[in-house]
């Protein structure tokens, strides 16, 4: 099946990688079996971060099963890949998710629809709901919708009903599924200060975006029948993981407060954390207190162990962004 490239596109599927060719192939079955509506013109763009392994080679195994391209960004970092795949896309819309999902096949269909249904709207988001790869650690199944795993596995299920987004109690959608319309996204596109990146280890760049759609008048909605899996490999069920990615949101938050102190999506949340005004020596303190304490609850099995090893990774994060800087 060819796929016509001159046609007027509604909607652009985007997906950024880097070496994960494997995890890829799974996650493009699954959009073979999207269940496309009738009349949707649409195209699937892959954004090659630059891989060494055969991440070109699964991506043209799929032409003919989707309407799909291969770009390549050599720019390391997350930021310059979904910029890369802005520029490349032809669609009013750019629906975003990730390479280590798996797609409902209702996903698109749900997003077409709530396009439709909200002409006015800039920004949309939909569930991602983690699986567990085995073996999994029964701390970790216990603990996985709650504070703080939940936020490591990129937990987003807002409910069936049709709601406003908005940061105030977080009801944004995160960077494994959500959609933008293109107007705004070319118009806000994405810091490379911020996403992951061999340069630094940041978070936050499609918050930052929508953060500053919304600032800036925009609005949006969750649409309860997009949904995508997210699989959880057993390496990151681990308590190091949960330290590295709270490292990460550390450093993340200790960049925004020094690049933009009184504009930035914490503050709008309401949320901005009491120490956001501390500086390097006070959270080199903080680190080290929490780190004793993490230790003692993990002598004494406490159940407060996880909460304060994300501290501990929070803290120590947000002290090395204030060193390195």
């Amino acid at each position: 099946m060819e796929f016509d490239t001159s046609e007027k596109i509604e909607v652009t599927v985007i997906i950024c990688t880097r070496d994960r060719a494997s995890q890829l192939s799974n996650v493009l079955d699954s959009a073979c079996e999207l269940v496309i509506p009738s009349g949707l013109a649409w195209e699937f763009i892959v954004v090659d971060n630059g891989s060494s392994d055969d991440t070109f080679d699964v991506v043209a195994e799929y032409k003919g099963r989707l309407p799909i391209r291969y770009v390549r960004e050599e720019t390391p970092g997350l930021s310059n890949a979904r910029n890369r795949g802005v520029d490349e896309a032809r669609g009013d819309y750019i629906c975003w998710t990730d390479d280590d999902v798996l797609i409902d096949p209702a996903w698109l269909s749900a997003y077409a629809k709530a396009f439709r249904r909200h002409p006015e709207a800039a920004v949309f988001g939909g569930r991602v709901i983690p699986w567990l790869e085995k073996p999994t650690p029964n701390w970790f199944e216990k603990a996985k919708y709650d504070w703080p795993l939940n936020n490591l596995l990129a937990h987003r299920d807002f409910g069936d009903n049709i709601v406003a987004l908005t940061f105030k109690g977080w009801l944004v959608p995160w960077g494994a599924n959500f959609a933008v319309r293109m107007s705004e996204q070319r118009r806000y596109q994405y810091n490379p200060e911020l996403g992951v990146s061999p340069i630094h280890k940041r978070v936050g760049e499609e918050t930052d975006v929508i953060y500053r759609i919304f600032k800036d008048g925009g609005n949006g909605w969750w649409v309860p029948d997009s949904k995508v899996t997210h699989i959880i490999p057993a390496k990151r069920q681990t308590l190091r993981y949960l330290f590295y990615y709270s490292f990460l949101a550390g450093e993340t938050i200790s960049y925004l407060r020094d690049k933009y102190p009184t504009d930035n999506f914490l503050l709008a949340s309401g949320n901005a954390p009491p120490e956001y005004d501390f500086n390097r020596i006070r959270l080199y303190r903080l680190t080290i207190k929490r780190a004793l304490r993490f230790l003692f609850a993990m002598l004494f099995n406490k159940t407060s162990r996880l909460v304060l090893l994300r501290e501990v990774g929070y803290f120590a994060g947000a002290a090395s962004y204030r060193r390195t800087e």
